[in-house]
């Protein structure tokens, strides 16, 4: 099988599961707890913040371990269910479900929720942001890089415009980095924004945890305990965080394929251009390819269903995906797309490939061989 759905989740390092062993047979006393052990669990887990910290260029203070993205996400949007004045909350058309769905939530609790759509080359205007800012925004939440269709957005310049915007009150600017962590070099301290989520699995760390980045406080509703700030209560996963601590710390090292991987992504680019009916999504990623991440590429192949080439492409021996592995519903796995303009036949045609450092020119050049051949077959079978 050549796995090339990294976007969904990423093949754990070899070391990572006996990292985890090791840290939950040593410290296996409660952080929590006054004992020794207990201290010693504390000392470990305050020692992984301190690394997280240092590679992701916040304080040890403004990072709160949780189980991941989605949770992460949730924390910041949730806190707004503590204000007793409502207003308004900016979010991207683009949002992963995380981030969509509680939103839409807010929507009908009488929050004010505006959709900001990007331009047909996936880019969010910082002054189409400007104009919905407002003396009552709350919260502004924009992805750093799209799940989907792999775009950058420009953060530093939507951050400027909503700082900008700010008069009697702050806005909270919140970014699902899930995509971002592992494929951009990251620095949370210059980017200006006030919160972000990161998730452990998709930089070859282990599943169920992850990281918010919180510079501004907010409230939050969970109860139960001091864990985390008050925030998160619960005790910590100390093994989990360990090996994500182990694969973050990596990240520099994998990020120095990435002039391979953009090699790759045009080698790929350049063969599904060649496939009758292919087209890139958006278009314009190849002659725009520097706003986009080499690692994920959206692509359709009208009138055939993604989910019907997905699977095709699997018993061929392929790993692809159709989008967000947590978007099943024909109208949420679309979303994404069509608010980048893309009609709606064209987005539920799309499938996406996402690669890794792994990854070879030679699994990329088979891809593109069998594709074309399941599309040429696939589409006589339609007509």
């Amino acid at each position: 099988m050549i796995y090339l759905d990294w976007a969904a989740t990423t093949p754990p390092y070899g070391d990572i599961q006996n990292i985890m062993n090791e840290t939950a047979l040593t410290y296996y006393g409660n952080p929590s707890s006054l004992h020794q052990e207990g201290r010693r669990a504390h000392e470990k887990l305050e020692e992984m913040r301190s690394r997280c910290a240092a590679i992701l260029g916040g304080t040890p203070q403004e990072l709160i371990f949780t189980s991941g993205g989605t949770e992460s996400n949730n924390m910041i949007i949730s806190s707004l269910l503590t204000r007793r004045d409502k207003g308004r909350v900016i979010v991207s058309g683009m949002e992963h479900p995380s981030v969509w769905e509680p939103t839409q939530a807010l929507s009908k609790q009488g929050w004010d929720v505006k959709v900001i759509k990007a331009g047909s080359n996936g880019l969010i205007r910082p002054e189409k942001l400007s104009r919905l800012l407002t003396e009552d925004t709350k919260m502004v939440l924009i992805m750093g890089v799209h799940n989907e269709s792999g775009v950058i957005q420009p953060l530093n310049d939507l951050v400027e415009v909503t700082r900008k915007a700010e008069s009697k009150r702050p806005i909270h600017f919140h970014s699902d980095l899930v995509q971002y962590a592992g494929k951009l070099p990251l620095n949370l301290g210059s980017l200006g924004i006030d919160s972000a989520s990161i998730s452990s699995h998709k930089f070859r760390g282990p599943r169920g945890v992850g990281l918010l980045y919180e510079k501004k406080p907010l409230s939050g509703v969970y109860a139960g305990g001091d864990h985390e700030r008050g925030l998160r209560p619960g005790t910590e996963n100390l093994s989990g965080i360990a090996g994500m601590t182990v694969a973050l710390e990596r990240v520099p090292q994998a990020l120095e394929c990435s002039q391979a991987a953009r090699r790759r992504m045009i080698l790929l680019m350049n063969g599904i251009k060649e496939i009758p009916g292919a087209r890139l999504l958006p278009q314009e990623r190849l002659e725009n390819d520097l706003h986009f991440t080499p690692w994920i590429l959206n692509c359709a192949l009208p009138p055939l269903p993604g989910e019907v080439l997905v699977r095709v492409m699997d018993e061929a021996g392929f790993a692809l995906s159709t989008g967000s592995a947590c978007s099943s519903q024909k109208k949420s796995r679309t979303r994404g797309l069509e608010a980048m303009g893309i009609d709606a036949k064209t987005a539920f045609s799309s499938i996406r490939i996402s690669q890794g450092p792994n990854t070879t020119e030679e699994e990329i050049s088979s891809l593109l061989r069998v594709l074309k051949e399941q599309a040429s077959l696939l589409g006589r079978a339609i007509r």
